[in-house]
């Protein structure tokens, strides 16, 4: 079977897309099918060694020229606007990378069908790439898609900005849209990458394969001393999060590990500054993980069976999983004013004193580990007719 892989591209930094393509790519190599990317080579984008990777252009903020978008990119960055913007729909977040930009939407559907027609996939496995579902109707071709719950139209959306994209898919006699997130629904096959407790889908033609990654074991560790925190493009500025974490755990029974790629390494007694750290040596050690309501993250908080803190600000998405897990009692929410030094000792120390909180991170996550992954994913897609 040949499989094409599309993730999803941006400016800003935003693993999740890549990382999962990544994933897919591995699994499906491993039972023996051929695979290739048609995947923007973007600050995201990491090689597959051996795996050809077909050109696709990068989104351009606001639609922007180039030129101009990298300007205006790193202008909101310097200002912080992201911490300080309600994004309410995927929709927004398209309209801010430039995904819905219909001269970027026709540009990239071009390269995406260029793909197409030279690799002749069997199947095209979109990774939220909505140009990449169109190009597969457009050329026949049998399409699987990753989907989430607040994704969908009926979650949130905002057609205003897609009026563009809607005409221009008339103007192809495809089927009529109000929003460009109705295009989702064309997948012949749709997958959500956890599970229904997190992302309770009223749809039967969704396949749940949980996370794709599962630690060796499910089991809580004797000694949790371990503080984690990742906060990613979020609500929270790298500054705040270490003042704050310093503040309260100074000096304390405590390793803290901040990760943050926008500073330097720092070390300060029990508390360590620093770009990455290896996750899976420091969760199972892990009374807490601090984040900012990623997919990713909250789906490695459960698979370890650590509690979070969330603070996701004003991201629809991120929201939504934060009170996702705040309502499963395997972590708390918090907002972008809340996250002081004083609220997070009393949630550590809740977390200390209940241990409902790990025992329910614990139970979802093992829950999500049995649905089988990408080893799900790969099976689903070896037993489904192409076109």
């Amino acid at each position: 079977m040949k499989i094409l892989i599309t993730p999803m591209a941006a400016m800003a930094q935003t693993n999740g897309c890549m990382s999962r393509a990544t994933e897919i790519c591995n699994e499906l190599l491993r039972k023996g099918h051929e695979v290739a990317f048609c995947a923007a080579e973007d600050i995201n984008y990491k090689p597959v060694q051996g795996i050809r990777n077909y050109y696709a252009p990068i989104p351009s903020p606001l639609g922007l020229p180039m030129i101009l978008g990298k300007r205006a990119f790193k202008i909101a960055q310097t200002l912080g606007v992201q911490q300080r913007k309600t994004v309410n729909s995927f929709e927004e977040v398209l309209q801010f990378t430039g995904a819905n930009s219909v001269g970027y939407f026709v540009k990239d559907l071009a390269y995406l069908r260029q793909a197409i027609r030279d690799f002749t996939p069997d199947i095209v496995y979109s990774e939220f790439r909505l140009s990449a579902i169109v190009a597969a109707k457009l050329e026949h071709i049998t399409v699987a898609a990753s989907v989430s719950y607040p994704t969908q139209t009926s979650f949130a959306c905002n057609p205003k900005y897609s009026k563009k994209i809607r005409s221009y898919l008339q103007s192809k006699n495809l089927p009529t849209i109000s929003s460009i997130l109705d295009i989702f629904q064309w997948a012949d096959i749709k997958f959500v990458l956890s599970s229904f407790e997190l992302e309770p889908f009223d749809d039967k033609r969704v396949i749940f394969t949980g996370a794709f990654f599962t630690p060796s074991k499910f089991e809580p560790c004797n000694h949790s001393n371990v503080i984690i925190a990742y906060m990613g493009n979020g609500s929270i500025t790298t500054k705040k999060v270490i003042k704050e974490l310093i503040s309260a755990f100074r000096g304390s029974s405590y390793s803290v590990y901040i990760a943050s790629t926008d500073t330097y390494p720092i070390q300060m007694d029990n508390i360590v500054v620093d770009k990455y750290f290896d996750f899976k040596n420091l969760m199972p050690q892990a009374v807490a993980y601090i984040n900012h309501g990623g997919q990713n993250s909250i789906m490695t908080g459960l698979l370890y069976g650590v509690p979070q803190i969330i603070c996701a600000g004003n991201v629809f998405e991120r929201k939504y999983n934060a009170d996702t897990i705040a309502k499963l009692s395997a972590g708390l929410s918090i907002t972008p004013t809340e996250f002081t030094a004083k609220t997070l000792k009393s949630a550590i120390s809740l977390f200390e004193s209940n241990d409902r909180y790990r025992s329910n991170a614990l139970r979802y996550g093992k829950a999500m580990a049995e649905l089988g992954g990408t080893g799900k994913l790969v099976e689903i897609l070896e037993q489904y007719p192409t076109v």
